[in-house]
């Protein structure tokens, strides 16, 4: 195996959604990419089914994630880093805060429009909106194109505040060795 950082970028990992309409695409959680399988878009295009899309593009998000982290898990494992649990948890009262804390962590994410809107506990657990009538007049491409927009506002908000946690944990253990 080469160095963690490269294996970590190589993580590549494909889920579909639950009705199997639609698949995902994320690599190295950086590029996340969806295409509805089979033309299925011209289901929910013509049905204006935009309550059925967003629960399969919230679960669909939520299985790639977790598969994301499953891989992720085996290349932490592979470099021989352990994953905390409750049986065996962090060290520090910083880190294990910081897990605690991470695991709640609220990112919020919309189209430019808001016809798309994307709330995700934790990268982990996604909830997707879309507004009735998003899907007149949206052939695949377009949807596509604000729904990826949505994807990206929400990992946008997700890192700062990512950032934002981890500056206030620091600020708040700097003084402390553990």
């Amino acid at each position: 195996m080469g160095a963690i950082a490269d294996d970590l970028g190589a993580i590549a990992v494909t889920a579909t959604s639950p009705d199997g309409r639609i698949e995902g695409r994320v690599e190295s959680l950086e590029h996340v990419t969806l295409c509805f399988v089979h033309d299925s878009y011209e289901g929910y295009y013509r049905h204006r089914d935009a309550e059925a899309l967003a629960h399969q593009l919230g679960r669909g998000a939520t299985l790639m994630a977790a598969t994301y982290q499953k891989a992720r898990r085996a290349v932490m494992l592979a470099h021989g880093f352990e994953r905390y649990s409750t049986v065996r948890p962090p060290f520090s009262s910083r880190h294990r805060e910081y897990l605690e804390r991470a695991a709640k962590l609220i990112a919020h994410g919309s189209s430019p429009g808001g016809e798309i809107r994307v709330t995700a506990v934790a990268l982990t657990d996604y909830v997707v909106s879309i507004a009735p009538d998003t899907l007149d007049g949206r052939d695949e491409r377009m949807f596509l194109q604000i729904a990826h927009a949505a994807m990206s506002d929400l990992r946008a908000d997700h890192r700062r505040a990512h950032a934002a946690l981890r500056h206030e944990l620091f600020l708040k253990h700097k003084d402390r060795q553990r």
